[in-house]
């Protein structure tokens, strides 16, 4: 776990601060001499790793109130910083606070500059801090912490909260909940008590705020003072409502409880509550330069990487176990299709022993099945085609049929092969078959061979009209082609056989 500590420092010196989950402890306290500073370094050499932030309560300190025009990005960056340089010169502890932009108008941003106008105070501790191994969260003041200690609470437009811290009476005052001017009043260490001195404390800041013209002459103005429940008849006794001040008292105890302080302090001094902020988050506004930050900043990088990779993980550590439980789940389905494959098994042997034995091996008969499916899948066999033959033959009684031979060709029957018993019987009509012919031309007078040939064409072109896609002439009673001279008479074809190639499609409807 990262240890936190919160150095108070004031006029008197440095004061140490442990915070542990709410839990503080006093660490040891630093005199602003050279004995001190040299004890501090020591001391910081056995707090490698802790994370210090520093709280200053200083009475050299600055607020300006300015309204700037509202820019965004470098260039509000590059402004403010201007700004700053103008207004506190030579302080590097400065920081700008957005008090919001106004209603009317170019609707400038209005803008509260505050600083730690004597950076020799700080100084001297913060070289120490530099050079030792410990991380810099940041630096911040008891004005910037006071209005968390009235976070929650309805209060009104304008107050001024007044608290008592190791150093003094510390006067903040607030606008529509934003922080606007701060004061401290440093107690003599002989003087009254400082319920005593609430009223005239608050008496000269209401001048200086009126003064300013921060506020209105004779304007009533809300004061909350932050005390311990003893002490609050002793200020109401010595703080009276009038006409321009209305006080109201909060109990510093319960303010300690609920903002998670597990020991209260029991006393009026605010210092441990704001320690106890302080080291539990250091706020937005940081008056430490960027360079101060820099090992804070990379813890923080550190912190997200871890983060980062812890979520991935957790992702992956859900992703792996999801695989893990469905991995057994499949496992648990495939053991129990195995024993019901098992138990199918047994009982197809059961069924098997109680059948008579066949009279060829089982090898041969699922040979003659994928036989027979073979010759299912064919098609419904030459009768399409044989219809069409006929109707061809009808139309030409001069031709005497001698033979007839019908197959199917050898690209189908090797398709049929590779299909295999498995396949459908839609395929079957997707199956062509071949007809081949021989036949007699029988005339009543002899034809010549010119008129054998026209003949012959006349049927070939007689089967194409009946749905062939091919019909050739495989044989001629006589030689013919293209070098030979057909004879018109003189020549006896009777009696002539010729012989016919014709394929009909798949589609063997009739």
């Amino acid at each position: 776990m990262t240890r936190r500590c919160a150095l108070f420092l004031d006029s008197e010196g440095l004061a140490a601060w442990f915070w542990r989950g709410g839990w503080l402890e006093r660490g040891p306290d630093y005199t602003p001499d050279e004995e001190g500073f040299g004890a501090f370094q020591a001391w910081l050499a056995t707090q490698a790793g802790t994370h210090f932030t520093l709280l200053a309560d200083c009475v050299e300190e600055g607020f300006q109130y300015e309204s700037i025009p509202y820019v965004v990005g470098r260039d509000r960056a590059a402004l403010l910083s201007r700004k700053l340089a103008q207004l506190f010169y030579g302080s590097p502890y400065v920081a700008g606070l957005s008090l919001g932009r106004e209603r009317g108008g170019r609707r400038d941003e209005r803008m509260l500059f505050l600083a730690l106008t004597r950076p020799a105070q700080l100084e001297p501790w913060m070289e120490r801090l530099r050079g030792a191994d410990v991380v810099i969260v940041g630096i911040t003041t008891t004005a910037l912490l006071i209005g968390a200690t009235l976070r929650s609470l309805r209060m009104q437009p304008r107050i001024l909260a007044v608290c008592r811290t190791a150093t003094g009476i510390r006067q903040t005052l607030f606008e529509d909940g934003r922080l606007r001017f701060s004061r401290l009043a440093v107690l003599p260490p002989n003087g009254p008590n400082w319920t005593e001195s609430v009223l005239f404390e608050v008496q000269k800041t209401y001048q200086y705020l009126v003064a300013q013209r921060s506020l209105a002459r004779n304007t009533t103005l809300p004061v909350v003072v932050l005390a311990d429940a003893a002490e609050h008849a002793a200020l109401r006794a010595a703080c009276g409502d009038n006409e321009l001040f209305s006080f109201a008292l909060l109990d510093l105890g319960e303010r300690e409880r609920s903002l998670g302080l597990r020991k209260p302090s029991h006393a009026s001094d605010a210092t441990q509550l704001l320690a106890h902020l302080a080291a539990r988050d250091a706020g937005a506004i940081q008056l430490a330069p960027s360079r101060d930050r820099y090992s804070y900043r990379w813890w923080l990088a550190q912190r997200a990487t871890l983060a980062v990779g812890a979520v991935g993980l957790i992702l992956s550590m859900l992703v792996a176990l999801r695989t893990e439980i469905d991995t057994r789940a499949l496992e648990q389905t495939s053991d129990e299709i195995r024993l019901d494959t098992q138990a199918r098994q047994l009982r197809y042997e059961r069924l098997l022993s109680t059948m008579p034995r066949l009279p060829a091996s089982v090898e041969s008969i699922q040979g003659i099945v994928r036989e027979l499916d073979e010759i299912a899948m064919l098609g419904r066999g030459p009768g399409p085609a044989l219809v069409r033959i006929s109707r061809v033959l009808t139309r030409h009684p001069e031709i005497d049929l001698q033979r007839l031979e019908w197959s199917l060709p050898d690209h189908i029957l090797a398709d049929v092969a590779r299909a295999g018993p498995a396949a459908s019987a839609d395929k079957a009509p997707l199956i062509g078959s071949v007809a081949v012919l021989t036949a007699r031309l029988n005339a009543s007078t002899p034809l010549s061979q010119r008129e054998t040939v026209e003949a012959v064409n006349q049927i070939l072109e007689d089967m194409r009209r009946e749905g062939a896609v091919e019909a050739s002439v495989l044989r001629l009673p006589f030689d013919y082609g293209s070098d030979r001279t057909l004879r018109s008479a003189g020549s006896d074809s009777s009696g002539t056989e010729v012989s016919l190639r014709v394929s009909f499609p798949a589609d063997n409807r009739s």
